[in-house]
């Protein structure tokens, strides 16, 4: 690519689609292995090609000229060899362009009116967007196109599970946000991106861009908002995620983030999602059972179930706790972290109520200690007063128990 790197318009993939490539590589490199070296067959791009011919009217070169220009000069922007072929669909609803994807070919398939709608200028940012895609995918050595067939694919098993709707989901709605960027760096003007994104929204033939941030800015100061369509981001999230990109907020990959992803909730977890709730598990497991009268047969075999490879850790610092990783407002995934406590508080019984100590007090540090309170009082079928008397005298029992390790 010959586009300056130092540019703070410089397009480069989200470190979304950086972390999800780098977790199929290492995680499944099978699949990646086979997926990278078949990629789109021919008889695929075949397929793809006859379909546009049946469900599209292909524009001449010759017969709209004034069009291909605009499309080679975003093409060359953007640093695409590509030659460009325009479509336009049958039977379109609204007004959109979408890509029909064949390596080493631009094909580009308008919906509805666009060009006669757009002003030329917003018009050649939605093209950049479409082509981008295209760049996304053929640049970086192609692994954002594996990245993609292989979410897709195991997203289709009939064994996928939520993590992979969930990562598909997401992935696709970075590529939006990466093609939203191609359109800027091409147009040069988010007001022309955005505005461009509100018509198509909207179908108007004018509005504001201006006016639009602000709706978008009044949004987030009412209250956390994320994503919640599946494949493309909701206007006004595409709109403050393209300010924050041209102003070179330093925040804004974590603000992105914020408005696709949310806070973490349980039944919503992609792949990454899963791997670090996993992560956080251990670190809490290592945390939990640090003391060595925690680490009895039946508690570390426990925890074997958890992780086969388990090995309580030597010796454990106090902020090796991961509290800010782990609080969340999702009721769920809360609710998940009790349990865990809950179940290596009553793994090994002869421990009596230390561990039950124990847990009452990481979940105090994890901001936990009202719901797992609740939690151990109905499992355990508790009376208030009894945990009320553990928990006013845990570290003091805590205390005899760590200095009963250390006499021995």
């Amino acid at each position: 690519m010959s586009q300056n790197v130092d540019s703070p318009l410089a397009l480069k993939p989200l470190p979304y689609h950086e972390a999800i490539r780098e977790y199929l590589k290492t995680e499944e490199p099978e699949i990646w292995q086979w997926y990278a070296s078949n990629r789109v067959r021919a008889e695929q791009a075949d397929a793809i090609r006859f379909e546009l011919l049946k469900s599209t009217y292909r524009v001449d070169r010759d017969t709209q000229p004034e069009l291909y220009a605009i499309a080679d000069e975003v093409a060359r922007r953007l640093s695409l060899t590509a030659a460009v072929t325009i479509y336009q669909a049958q039977n379109p609803e609204g007004l959109n362009a979408s890509l029909a994807y064949v390596p080493g070919e631009a094909h580009l398939v308008l919906h509805g009116p666009v060009r006669s709608r757009l002003t030329e200028p917003e018009f050649r940012a939605l093209v950049a967007h479409e082509l981008s895609h295209l760049l996304l995918w053929q640049e970086w050595d192609g692994d954002y196109l594996v990245v993609d067939q292989i979410l897709a694919a195991l997203s289709l098993d009939p064994e996928a599970e939520t993590p992979h709707f969930a990562s598909i989901r997401l992935l696709r709605l970075y590529n939006e946000i990466f093609c939203d960027r191609g359109a800027l760096s091409v147009a040069g003007d988010p007001g022309v991106c955005i505005s461009m994104l509100v018509k198509i929204a909207t179908g108007l033939d004018e509005v504001s861009p201006e006016s639009y941030v602000r709706q978008a800015e009044e949004i987030f100061t009412k209250k956390p908002t994320k994503a919640a369509e599946l494949t493309h981001p909701e206007a006004f999230i595409r709109a403050r995620a393209l300010t924050l990109w041209f102003d070179g907020n330093p925040e804004a990959d974590a603000k992105i983030r914020a408005m696709i992803e949310g806070q973490p909730a349980l039944d919503e977890l992609d792949l990454l999602g899963q791997k670090q709730v996993a992560g956080l598990t251990r670190r809490l497991l290592d945390v939990l059972l640090a003391p060595k009268w925690f680490q009895s047969e039946l508690v570390l075999a426990h925890a074997r179930l958890f992780f086969d490879d388990y090995v309580p850790p030597e010796a454990l610092r106090e902020d090796e706790l991961p509290a800010d990783a782990i609080r969340t407002d999702d009721a769920a995934m809360q609710d998940y972290y009790c349990y865990v406590l809950l179940d290596f508080a009553t793994a090994d019984r002869d421990l009596e109520d230390l561990p039950l100590a124990a847990a009452l007090t990481v979940a105090d540090k994890l901001g936990l200690k009202p719901r797992f309170r609740e939690i151990a009082r109905k499992e355990l079928r508790l009376r208030l007063k009894q945990l009320d008397t553990l928990d006013e005298e845990k570290e003091a029992i805590l205390a005899d128990a760590g200095q009963g390790s250390a006499k021995k």
